[in-house]
């Protein structure tokens, strides 16, 4: 009787993501952390967050987004919040782009990875641009860095997300 609650193969779709957000949580912050550009760590979560949001809708994005962003939120401390408010938006807004507005291939993709990049490095750089009193020109230097450090990554993300994506959910 409880079972016939529960969709299944929505369940077994949930469950694959979150190995998947496990699987690049790990790849990051344990193999491509050792990598750095002028110090710049990359980041593939929200490269993760907009391809969930485009393949599978908005609905899966925005949730995709809040698991992905409160983890990530356990990773960078100095940002209280930013990746739990900021991530399900942009998961949610690329489920909606994605649906009416955008093809749903891999120039789309890339570009929404970019404009997601922009965001939340921008974000991140936000204190540093108006509230501290630091040079502006080398906070967008590494603002820049990152996100061109981040979007070649991005690109590996894509094929995962769209297979799991293209799998039929099925009735129950």
């Amino acid at each position: 009787m409880l079972l016939d609650l529960i969709d299944l193969s929505r369940l077994r779709r949930a469950i694959v993501y979150g190995l998947l957000l496990a699987a690049l949580f790990l790849f990051q912050d344990l193999l491509l952390s050792a990598f750095t550009i002028r110090g710049v760590h990359l980041m593939l979560i929200p490269a993760a967050v907009v391809a969930v949001g485009l393949f599978d809708g908005a609905s899966w994005g925005g949730f995709f987004g809040l698991a992905a962003g409160y983890f990530m939120d356990f990773g960078y401390p100095e940002h209280v919040c930013l990746f739990a408010v900021l991530l399900p938006l942009i998961g949610f807004f690329a489920g909606v782009l994605g649906k009416y507005f955008l093809h749903r291939g891999f120039l789309s993709y890339m570009t929404l990875c970019a404009l997601a990049l922009m965001i939340v490095t921008f974000c991140q750089m936000f204190r540093f641009l108006f509230l501290v009193d630091t040079g502006a020109a080398a906070v967008w230097r590494t603002a820049a860095i990152q996100v061109l450090w981040s979007l070649p990554w991005a690109a590996p993300v894509y094929l995962p997300c769209k297979s799991i994506a293209s799998r039929p959910l099925g009735d129950h």
